[in-house]
C-alpha cells in the first residue's frame, strides 16, 4: 500500500448516475428493483449527504452515492429515512487522515475486532491500535507508541546498569518489569527506578549507595528568593528536575558536580560540607518554613549568598581526590 504524502479537501460529487438493471457496488452485482422511489425517502437521504440513486436487491435496499467522496453504498430504508448512514469510504479516509496526522499508515482492519485496525508506524513496526485512540491521538498532536520499540529501550537502559530485561513482571504489576542482574538474580524492578539505575539487587545487596555516584551544587531561582542545593545523588539532573518538586516554570541550574567512587563516599563528604556551614555560617541556611513545598527537602538548602563558600568546600574535595 503506497504511502499518502498528503491528504486534501475532497469535493461535493453531485454528478447523477444513470439508473442500470445492474449495478457493481465493491465488486458485488446488485440488481435494480423497479419500483417508485417516494419523495420523502429522496429528501431524506439528501438532507444527510447522500444522493438516491435507485432501489436494488429488494424493496427496502436502496443504493446511494456520497456526497462527500462520490462512494456508492447500499443502506435499508429505515436506516436512511430515520437514522444516518454511514460511508466507509469516508470513515476509512478520516481514519487515514488521523493515522498520517501521527506518523502512521492505516492497512487494514482488524478481521476480528472492528474497533481496531492495523498500523505501520514511523519507526515501522506493525501493530493493533483502536481506531479512537488513533484519532485521539492526532487531535493532541502526539505520536502512537511502539510497544516493540518502547521494550528495546527498556532492555538498552537496563544493560547500562548490569541488568537484563526478561520480560512482564512476575507480579504483573503494572510501571514493572523482571530482569535479571549481572549476578544471576532476577527480580521485578520500576521501570521509572531502572531508568535511572536507582535499584539495589536483592541477590548480591548491590545498590546504588555501592554504585558511582555525584556531589552536586544546583540553583533553584524560588520567586523573590534564588537559593541553593547542596547534595549528592547518582542521577543529579533527575534529582532536580524530578525528585525535588520544583515547579517547571522556576529557573534552575546545575551549578557544579563532583564524580564520586561511590553512594558512600559521596554522602561522606556532603554531609561534612554541612556540618562545616552549619558551624561558621548558620545565618547561610535557609529554614523549611521559607521554602515551604516550593522544594520537595527538609534542609541542605542555603541563601544564594553562600555560594562562594560551597565552592571552595568542593574545591577541598576535589583537591583530596587529586
Amino acid at each position: 500500500m503506497k504511502r499518502n504524502t498528503s491528504f486534501s479537501q475532497r469535493h461535493i460529487f453531485a454528478k447523477p448516475i444513470p439508473k442500470n438493471d445492474i449495478y457493481s457496488v465493491h465488486r458485488k452485482s446488485h440488481r435494480r428493483f423497479n419500483k417508485a422511489i417516494p419523495q420523502s425517502w429522496i429528501d431524506a437521504a439528501e438532507a444527510k449527504g447522500f444522493a438516491l440513486i435507485d432501489r436494488v436487491d429488494n424493496r427496502y435496499n436502496l443504493l446511494l452515492l456520497c456526497r462527500q467522496c462520490g462512494d456508492l453504498l447500499i443502506r435499508p430504508r429505515n436506516v436512511v429515512v430515520d437514522h444516518r448512514p454511514e460511508c466507509h469510504s469516508c470513515i476509512r479516509l478520516r481514519r487515514s487522515k488521523a493515522a498520517f496526522a501521527v506518523g502512521a499508515e492505516l492497512l487494514s482492519p482488524h478481521p476480528n475486532q472492528t474497533q481496531y485496525g492495523y498500523f505501520r508506524l514511523s519507526c515501522g513496526h506493525i501493530v493493533a491500535r483502536q481506531y479512537h485512540r488513533v484519532e485521539r491521538a492526532a487531535a493532541g498532536g502526539h505520536q502512537l507508541g511502539c510497544d516493540a520499540c518502547r521494550e528495546q529501550r527498556y532492555e538498552q537502559q537496563a544493560a547500562k546498569f548490569g541488568w537484563n530485561l526478561i520480560g512482564d513482571a512476575s507480579s504483573g504489576k503494572q510501571g514493572y518489569r523482571q530482569y535479571r542482574h549481572s549476578c544471576g538474580h532476577q527480580q521485578d524492578v520500576s521501570v521509572g527506578n531502572m531508568f535511572w539505575g536507582d535499584t539495589m539487587c536483592a541477590g548480591c545487596g548491590t545498590g546504588p549507595t555501592a554504585q558511582p555516584s555525584f556531589i552536586y551544587l544546583f540553583q533553584i531561582d524560588l520567586p523573590n528568593l534564588p537559593v541553593l542545593k547542596l547534595g549528592y545523588s547518582a542521577r543529579p539532573e533527575k534529582r532536580l528536575r524530578q525528585q525535588l518538586g520544583i515547579d517547571g516554570g522556576i529557573p534552575t541550574e546545575i551549578l557544579r558536580t563532583i564524580a564520586m567512587p561511590t553512594g558512600h563516599e559521596a554522602r561522606a563528604e556532603e554531609e561534612a560540607c554541612h556540618r562545616v556551614l552549619k558551624a561558621e555560617a548558620p545565618e547561610l541556611i535557609v529554614p523549611k518554613a521559607t521554602f515551604g513545598d516550593q522544594i520537595n527537602t527538609q534542609s541542605e538548602i542555603y541563601h544564594a549568598a553562600a555560594v562562594i563558600r560551597i565552592h571552595a568546600l568542593l574545591d577541598q574535595i576535589e583537591a583530596k581526590r587529586g
